[in-house]
């Protein structure tokens, strides 16, 4: 019992995934039937992985699009609420359905090339291994069955990882850390694989890319907490200046509709401000010894998430639109991590709709938008004016 006890449940799986269709191979050695059959999972297998990848893109562009969710609500007219409030189970649904289209209609293009080429090839395959006796045969056959034993692998750690990764699962994702195989896979192949450029420009920070402090200070009045991100109140980082007043007037212009300042300022955030890779780094090692807050952004024309939201708020509060900073989660494709963002509050409407000028700076729109609740959660008002 104590020997099981110690084994790592992921690296057991992991080691029977990739060693089951090794084993297989020795033990049934490959037919000419068993030759055709593999080519024709290789096929699905790769229709399969293309129809995964095509229809996450898919469905966040989708989703993403204005125009498409308008489609939507017409055709759908409960569609906006579903949207707002199960995020997650609209986006997974879209995603799969697409998935099946995409397969199907792929499967149907591939046909042409298994009748022709596929089948052909595999014939000529399978006599000259079947040909082969003894041990030969066998060996053969293991080193066959080797790509299944690696895409099984590499699938399993793929899934992991995204249980992990956007369930938020600190036990799971421990446990799973302390398996040595899976650590390998995912930190060589399926992090550099999901960490593409598209994923990259999203431009959020992640693990922890400020922390928050809290300590109690005793006043006269008794106790009250006092919260510091990236070293220094939430106060100070959004303090402003003449320069930043003047500029968010100078974008509003004669505009006196709240929604329309709150967007104009949004998109000169967006336009001119460029993510900080390396304050970002520096801020999960350190954040006290970091500059941050609106007036910092404001000058140097870059910043991490906190520093957007803090502009944001010093140029809102200058042309008389209520906002509020909110901390929380926010999610890249790969996985949750430490995020600020925005709210603003429409009078004409009356009611607060979300702004997030960091991932708006990737292009996407992030203003007021159905598809905020896919990759935004947890949000916490930490300040309003």
């Amino acid at each position: 019992m104590e020997i099981l006890s110690s084994i790592n449940i992921v690296t057991l799986v992991m080691v029977c995934l990739f060693a089951v269709p090794i084993l297989s191979g020795i033990i049934w050695p490959l037919t000419h039937d068993r030759v055709r059959r593999s080519f024709s999972s290789l096929l699905n297998s790769l229709i399969l992985l293309a129809s995964i990848l095509l229809s996450a893109w898919l469905t966040r562009v989708l989703l993403a699009s204005e125009t498409a969710l308008a489609w939507l609500y017409q055709l759908v007219p409960d569609m906006q609420g579903m949207l707002e409030f199960h995020a997650f189970w609209v986006y997974l649904g879209a995603f799969l359905m697409l998935t099946f289209l995409i397969a199907a209609l792929l499967h149907l293009l591939a046909l042409p090339f298994y009748i022709f080429a596929l089948t052909p090839v595999s014939n000529i395959i399978a006599t000259a291994i079947c040909s082969l006796r003894g041990f030969a045969r066998r060996a053969v056959s293991a080193l066959w069955k080797l790509p299944k034993s690696i895409w099984l692998v590499l699938l399993f750690t793929i899934l992991l990882n995204f249980y992990t990764s956007y369930f938020n699962s600190p036990f799971m994702s421990a446990y799973a850390s302390q398996s040595a195989p899976y650590q390998l896979v995912r930190q060589n192949v399926v992090q550099p694989l999901l960490s593409n450029s598209t994923i990259r420009n999203i431009q959020v920070l992640f693990s922890d890319s400020f922390k928050v402090a809290e300590t109690e200070v005793q006043e006269l009045a008794g106790k009250y907490l006092v919260r510091y991100f990236n070293g220094m109140t939430l106060d100070e980082a959004t303090e402003s200046n003449s320069e930043i007043d003047a500029t968010a007037r100078e974008i509003v212009g004669a505009e006196t509709d709240d929604r329309q300042k709150a967007y104009l300022i949004y998109l000169w955030v967006c336009e001119n401000l460029t993510y900080d890779n390396e304050k970002a780094v520096m801020i999960t090692q350190d954040p006290s010894g970091v500059s941050s807050g609106a007036i910092v952004a404001f000058n140097t024309r870059t910043g991490v998430c906190f520093d957007f939201a803090c502009l944001y708020v010093a140029m809102c509060r200058a042309v008389d639109v209520k906002v509020r900073f909110l901390t929380g989660l926010g999610y890249t494709g790969t996985e949750w991590g430490d995020h600020a963002w925005n709210q603003v509050y429409v009078s004409g409407e009356g009611l607060w709709v979300n702004v997030d000028a960091t991932f708006g700076s990737s292009g996407v729109s992030y203003f007021d938008t159905p598809h905020f609740y896919l990759d935004h959660k947890d949000g916490i008002v930490q300040g309003e004016w």
